[in-house]
């Protein structure tokens, strides 16, 4: 399966950080989740057998995002307060789980909903980075996140999804203004159509920074 980004995410174990839980470093990654409303920042995405995928991710808080994959790469995933929907062009088809299901969650949940359902199994920080391990209950999955502490943002993400190691790396993360209200809203292919499928220049065009 392809729904990498939001989907079957088990942790990849780096061997870079002890063992620990320091509640500092967990106080400064929630500040910084708390920091987040509107955003939208570039990903790429590589796994082991070398399949490379770039993108862009909108959130737009609370409760919404778009992980608007570009061509070739043929997904693209909305979410909302209730779902969270993957669409595969090649399939032409669509698939649903309920939005608490998510594993990616941890950045749009608030905080009742976050300590409600994630747990930090480590936090560590050293002068340049803050790096958690996030155990999610409902889904009994786990996301490593490591964010820069110059620049306050997520940079890295390692997973482990069956025999398939993958890492996603985040850039260039800028505060939006104002969203086009349709990048978060999936109709019903069936009735309507598939989503309309965006490019790095189409989709820029739908935000203002």
């Amino acid at each position: 399966m392809r729904f990498t980004l939001f989907y079957v995410i088990i942790l990849f174990i780096t061997t870079s950080y002890a063992e620990s839980v320091d509640n500092k470093a967990i106080d400064k990654f929630k500040s910084y989740l708390e920091q987040i409303k509107t955003l939208a920042v570039d990903f790429k995405q590589v796994d082991s057998k070398g399949e490379e995928a770039h993108g862009k991710l909108l959130i737009n808080k609370p409760y919404k995002f778009r992980c608007n994959y570009y061509p070739p790469f043929p997904l693209v995933i909305i979410g909302n307060k209730n779902y969270v929907t993957v669409y595969d062009y090649d399939m032409k088809q669509a698939s649903r789980i309920k939005s608490s299901e998510n594993i990616f969650n941890f950045l749009l949940a608030d905080q009742v909903d976050f300590d409600k359902y994630f747990q930090f199994e480590v936090a560590t920080e050293n002068e340049s980075e803050i790096y958690v391990r996030l155990y999610h209950d409902l889904s009994e999955r786990r996301s490593a996140i490591t964010i820069n502490k110059n620049s306050g943002q997520i940079t890295n993400m390692k997973i482990l999804e069956e025999d398939n190691v993958i890492e996603i790396s985040f850039s260039n993360a800028l505060k939006v203004q104002k969203f086009d209200e349709n990048l978060f809203i999936f109709k019903n292919p069936e009735i309507f159509g598939p989503p309309e499928r965006l490019d790095k220049i189409a989709l820029e065009q739908r935000y203002y920074l």
